[in-house]
């Protein structure tokens, strides 16, 4: 995400009575801007102060529907919500790095029981054991390299340095754009979007049906729900619109790909589409949801079902990884035949390593890419024939066709709800590698 730097006039400020609770969305010069109240200490008391009309600088990174994701704020007489200045090693992230390279030690030991133990029962459960215990210090390892970027990034350090030079009041205002530029922070300007035309008949053949109005939350719950070993936590929204009541239930889980959830405010105009799909149900499935307030657009399909452009996502992501390991068991293979054989590397043991590695890694890709591309085929056709699937074409249809009629790009934010689906799919990558 590309991070920018913005003085603007707030129009609406919401973080009371809002889903999901801790959220807060700024209206400000015709933009939108996201945060988590739980990111910024003392943050209820800043937004207190607020008022229409305030002038802000916000340093804020765009998201794909247009939307900004918000690094800080300040005020020249409220003050400012920053990020944790007192983020650095301690012994915690000792701890785990310690922790994390004792169990990928064990990954040796892994590969010889894989190679030459005997076949017998207890040895599966050792290596079984031996196999998760690495990847778990796998997993440890990555988490703490992650906190180790965070904490050296000089994307934080360069966001903090442009607060501090704010405060200073160190920057100039364009009369022009909304962009501020900064002594010493290099500002990337905004690229202009390309827009599409909105067609005028863009609603005739959709058979969802619509519901417009002032929304009234009448309720907000977080819930727990145990899936198989797992749990899974989910957001219960109850809806009022025109006293017809609806209700929404989505993964509390954070968003992945630049995205952000799916947010409403009391009062908020929404633009709801849904359908009953079920011959002897009055049960209606929400689809899609256009926030006039906001100009952002949502669609769901709910009951653990994919969504079409988070499925693929997942698809080829879990092919280019099963790839990855593919690559490496061929190599491993290899270049343990090589030893066996005495440890003397010569042309012919390179012209064999990578003989038998394109053939095991060609075969391998042919068969996974026929796998998914079965997959893809299957998920595409349910989409086309299903009720559910044409529901959530449909919503995506009208949804793009709403935005572009406000001068916005296409793009519909995919929320996610249950995981079944996602559980099974990793189950099957599981499969494989079995």
């Amino acid at each position: 995400m590309r991070v920018q730097y913005f003085h603007v006039s707030l129009t609406q400020c919401d973080y009371q009575n809002v889903s999901p609770m801790g959220m807060v969305r700024l209206i400000a010069s015709q933009k939108v801007f996201f945060f988590n109240q739980g990111d910024f200490s003392n943050s209820e008391i800043f937004l207190e102060r607020l008022q229409q009309g305030d002038t802000l600088v916000i340093c804020a990174e765009e998201m794909n529907d247009g939307s900004y994701w918000a690094e800080w704020v300040y005020h020249e007489k409220h003050g400012r919500l920053e990020p944790d200045r007192t983020i650095s090693f301690n012994r915690s992230l000792g701890k785990q790095y310690l922790i994390s390279l004792a169990l990928m030690a064990l990954i040796p030991a892994v590969y010889y029981c894989f190679i030459n133990a005997d076949d017998s029962f207890l040895m599966i459960i050792l290596v079984s054991l031996l196999g998760c215990a690495a990847f778990g210090g796998i997993v440890l390892f990555a988490l703490a390299l992650a906190e180790t970027k965070h904490i050296l990034s000089p994307k934080r350090k360069s966001i903090l340095k442009a607060l501090d030079l704010v405060i200073d009041g160190q920057y100039q205002k364009s009369e022009q754009e909304q962009q501020i530029e900064i002594l010493g922070i290099k500002s990337l300007k905004n690229k202009a979007n390309k827009l599409r035309k909105s067609a005028d008949n863009y609603r005739d053949k959709a058979s969802l049906l619509v519901t417009r109005g002032k929304v009234n939350i009448t309720s907000t719950l977080s819930l727990t729900v145990a899936t198989g070993d797992a749990e899974q936590k989910l957001n219960h929204v109850g809806l009022q619109i025109n006293k017809s009541h609806m209700d929404v239930l989505i993964s509390a889980n954070e968003p992945l790909f630049n995205n952000h959830n799916l947010f409403i405010a009391q009062g908020d105009e929404l633009e709801v589409f849904h359908k009953n799909i079920q011959a002897h149900s009055k049960e209606q499935v929400i689809f899609g949801i256009y926030n006039h307030q906001d100009g952002l657009a949502y669609s769901l399909i709910g009951k653990g079902a994919p969504q079409e452009r988070g499925f693929y996502f997942g698809l080829w992501g879990g092919i280019c990884l099963l790839l990855m390991f593919f690559v490496f068991m061929a190599g491993g293979l290899s270049i343990s035949e090589t030893l066996e054989k005495g440890g003397y590397w010569d042309y012919w043991d390179w012209v064999n390593i990578v003989d038998t590695g394109v053939l095991f890694i060609s075969f391998a890709v042919t068969i996974l890419f026929g796998i998914s591309f079965l997959i893809a085929l299957c998920v595409a056709i349910y989409f086309k024939l299903s009720q559910r699937g044409n529901g959530y074409y449909q919503a995506q249809y009208i949804l793009k066709h709403l935005r572009r009629k406000n001068g916005q790009t296409d793009y519909v934010t995919e929320v996610r709800s249950w995981t079944h689906f996602w559980v099974n799919v990793f189950s099957f990558w599981l499969w494989c590698l079995y």
